[in-house]
């Protein structure tokens, strides 16, 4: 299944930010994914893609992609956009954050429950509170080992 139109836009961004020409940038969609576009990338090789972009030196949206997202974008408590119910964008994008944490549904639902004090988010700024709490887990994670989920540095030898 291709990725939607907000992980596109991501690689485009990537793209600019590491000022590829359309030939180099084309080369590498079809080496590390295999496909002639964006539109074509599955989940999976629009991780690769992304690897790829980040071992060439794409750092993300954020000017540091290790500090935790500005608190000034969470929906304000006393807001009414905040208690409408959480979004499928939402919902999907916290998917996506599990799968790569690899977390199964009670450690997900433990973090929930410490972080919005219930067992899933049912409101769009219980929303944001997950995704923002689940976002710096796994860039710290990343932080930690940089190399891939295992631990395992490819950079150290074990002689």
């Amino acid at each position: 299944m291709p990725i939607g139109r907000k992980k596109k836009a991501l690689v485009h961004i990537a793209k600019e930010d590491l000022h590829l020409d359309e030939e180099s940038y084309r080369q590498i969609l079809k080496g590390v994914a295999g496909v002639e576009s964006s539109t074509q990338l599955t989940e999976q090789g629009f991780e690769k893609v992304m690897r790829r972009f980040q071992d060439m030196g794409f750092k993300g949206l954020l000017p540091d992609p290790y500090q935790s997202v500005p608190k000034g974008r969470l929906i304000p408590p006393d807001s009414p956009l905040g208690r409408e119910a959480i979004t499928s964008s939402q919902l999907g994008f916290v998917s996506y954050l599990l799968e790569k944490l690899e977390w199964d549904e009670g450690h997900y639902r433990a973090f929930c429950r410490r972080i919005i004090k219930r067992d899933e988010p049912l409101t769009k700024r219980d929303g944001q509170k997950i995704i923002i709490g689940l976002m710096a887990i796994l860039r710290q994670r990343t932080r930690h080992h940089p190399s891939g989920s295992d631990g395992r540095d490819s950079r150290v030898s074990k002689s």
